[in-house]
């Protein structure tokens, strides 16, 4: 029986910490050249062009309202590239800080009401030392379930 990859690939927004599972991640890249696209959820950023692979590139921080990135910031932001529920998408974010492998006891479920908004797309969280990481389940909180039929009627 294999183990199950619990790794998270860690990313911060806004002074947040966050993660999405490791395995979803196909890579991590300097913000790359965007194209606008009209009559978009704010959230959509644009698409890009991966070697080839036109993505659909989401700005996270306007998805979850964090606040903005302090006018005197010296690194750009990154994309990350994953593929969830069949589809891959870059996730534009501050910056990635570093790949957590926590014990099973350290992940809790995230204590929110059920009929909190954010519930359905923080699944849990995770402490490591003084911070709270919080795992964000990607298909809900970027609605790929409708981005793959756009695209798929595209």
């Amino acid at each position: 029986m294999s183990k199950v990859d619990s790794r998270y690939m860690e990313f911060s927004i806004g002074g947040q910490l966050y993660a999405i599972p490791l395995l979803s991640v196909k890579e991590v890249l300097p913000e790359p050249e965007i194209t606008d696209v009209p009559n978009m959820p704010s959230h959509f950023e644009g698409m890009m062009n991966l070697r080839g692979q036109i993505l659909g590139v989401f700005n996270v921080r306007k998805r979850l309202g964090a606040k903005a990135r302090a006018a005197d910031a010296t690194n750009s932001e990154v994309v990350i590239v994953m593929e969830q529920a069949g589809v891959s998408v870059g996730m534009l974010v501050d910056e990635v800080t570093q790949v957590l492998n926590p014990d099973p006891d350290k992940v809790r479920p995230a204590p929110l009401k059920e009929d909190d908004q954010s519930k359905t797309y923080i699944s849990s969280v995770i402490q490591t030392g003084e911070d709270l990481v919080l795992i964000l389940d990607i298909v809900h909180l970027l609605e790929l379930a409708k981005y793959k039929r756009e695209i798929n009627a595209a």
